[in-house]
């Protein structure tokens, strides 16, 4: 045996003779016990390790747990010292001095118990599946090249290109801290400068954990997204769609009769870069679900959202980044609906959509589905005039009346029993109106003024199903399109992502 297996051996038994023994406690000249403390000397502390014996994972006999302490220099976490031994038995560490964490890992489990003082002589390590951070390259402005360590665990993660272009960086295999949860300390340097940041997290099991300047949250699912393949996206100068609105249905916690908001029934959001993407506009669609929307900040071909639960700091994010208005799964016929959105008028953005489904053999003669503001500021979609199996939309503002209802757009024979999706959207002076995702009439329109000011929508006498009312910014056309196909592709994926 080594002198130092020797010296490791004795400080062993001292330790277990005083905590197990069951004879009288000695005291010290002023009464005090004195059992199961070990004397400090100059050359420092001895502490013993262990990862128990009833924790949630019985390792096997002849597993081998790593103890490694780190200690913090200069606000700093580094390697201090490391002893290897069988599973259940104490690793002895000799001439601790000050502050330092220990680390317990084996094959696929891990713990720790950081930022210690020399208070205790035996501590107990549990050992769990490790956790995995997920950080995102913009919290306080990380560059590549920089590191990033969670302070008194010696993990570390360097930041690279592959970081940058996915918008976060991956520390796995973390251990779990059992003690000092809540706050915690992140080191950040590029070797000139070392930064220190309080955070708040708190490890759980197996979790990964995403942090970033206004959200630490647990992870809890992610959501893919996948859009079919298709001309009009192929034709996009950058082949990517901007907001689309994405229908989510989940189970609803309450009975019906309550409205949908006061309801637990919603997780937030988040993009693959990390931004907060809000959910809105819920509403039931069956006795037990509720489906709510968000808006996906850019899509191509496949996007992922991420649900988290945690703090997340909700005045840091744009609330306009979802253009949903409102929606109403089952809208009550000859009834008039609200356009307004937080007290603003709908249009403010000089765009005005709106989409259903519907199922219908036939509609009287001057039927209306829908209308829009009035004879001077609005539209209609109602069966055509002179076709009794077809819808067509007749547009209304400031010009004249009687030219202006003579005038019919997007005439489809969709009055066939078969379920159908109508999308007729007006950006600025551009009308588009699609059927099933499909354009059936792309134009310019004479109009007096951009369409502001809608402020409500009648509903006729027939029955229309997920009433989506909502708008575009000015991505829908960027400033080189020479036509308007990235809005022609929107409502495309729009018609897709539902059915």
């Amino acid at each position: 045996m080594t002198r130092r297996e020797t010296t490791k051996f004795a400080a062993l038994a001292l330790l277990m003779a005083a905590l197990f023994s069951a004879c009288a406690l000695p005291e010290d000249d002023k009464g005090t016990s004195t059992a199961g403390v070990l004397t400090e000397t100059e050359s420092g502390h001895t502490i013993a390790f262990n990862t128990g014996y009833s924790w949630d994972y019985d390792l096997p006999k002849s597993a081998k747990v790593t103890y490694t302490l780190a200690r913090i220099v200069d606000g700093k976490t580094e390697f201090y010292d490391s002893v290897t031994v069988d599973a259940h038995e104490y690793a002895v560490f000799e001439d601790v001095k000050g502050a330092y964490s220990v680390i317990a890992s084996t094959e696929g489990f891990a713990g720790a118990q950081i930022l210690k003082t020399n208070d205790e002589d035996s501590i107990y390590v549990r050992l769990q599946k490790p956790a995995t951070l997920k950080l995102s390259v913009d919290y306080d402005s990380l560059s590549v090249g920089d590191t990033i360590c969670i302070t008194g665990l010696l993990k570390c993660k360097q930041i690279t290109k592959s970081d940058a272009k996915n918008g976060y960086a991956i520390i796995e295999n973390i251990p779990i801290v059992e003690n000092d949860e809540g706050e915690k300390t992140i080191e950040i340097y590029n070797g000139k400068k070392l930064v220190t940041k309080d955070v708040f997290w708190n490890f759980k099991e197996d979790d990964t954990l995403f942090v970033n300047n206004y959200a630490n949250a647990n992870i809890l699912y992610s959501l893919d997204f996948s859009l079919p393949e298709f001309d009009l996206l192929d034709s996009l100068d950058d082949s990517q769609l901007d907001s689309l609105l994405v229908p989510l249905k989940e189970k609803g916690n309450h009975d019906k009769s309550m409205p949908y908001y006061e309801h637990d029934y919603s997780e937030v959001f988040l993009d693959e870069q990390g931004n907060v993407v809000s959910s809105q506009g819920g509403d039931w669609v069956s006795e037990d679900s509720i489906m709510y929307w968000v808006a996906l900040p850019h899509i191509s071909t496949t996007a992922k959202l991420t649900a988290v639960a945690g703090e997340i700091q909700w005045q840091n994010f744009d609330r306009a980044d979802s253009r949903l208005r409102q929606f109403v799964a089952s809208p009550a016929t000859d009834t008039v609906l609200d356009m307004r959105y937080d007290n603003s008028v709908f249009t403010e953005d000089s765009s005005v959509a709106i989409s259903f489904w519907f199922e219908l053999e036939n509609l009287a003669e001057d039927a209306t589905l829908l209308s829009a503001g009035s004879d001077s500021l609005g539209f209609n979609i109602r069966r055509c005039s002179k076709d009794s199996t077809a819808l067509c939309a007749r547009v209304y503002n400031g010009i004249d009346s009687a030219s202006t209802d003579s005038v019919e757009y997007g005439k489809a024979a969709v009055l066939d029993g078969k379920r159908h999706h109508y999308s007729l959207a007006i950006h600025k002076k551009h009308l588009v109106i699609a059927i099933d995702g499909k354009t059936i009439r792309d134009t310019d329109l004479k109009l007096s003024e951009d369409f502001y000011g809608i402020k409500d929508i009648q509903i006729g006498e027939t029955p229309l199903q997920n009433l989506a009312l909502y708008s575009f910014g000015d991505f829908i056309k960027h400033k080189n399109d020479k036509n308007w196909n990235r809005l022609k592709a929107w409502l495309y994926a729009f018609y897709e992502i539902q059915k």
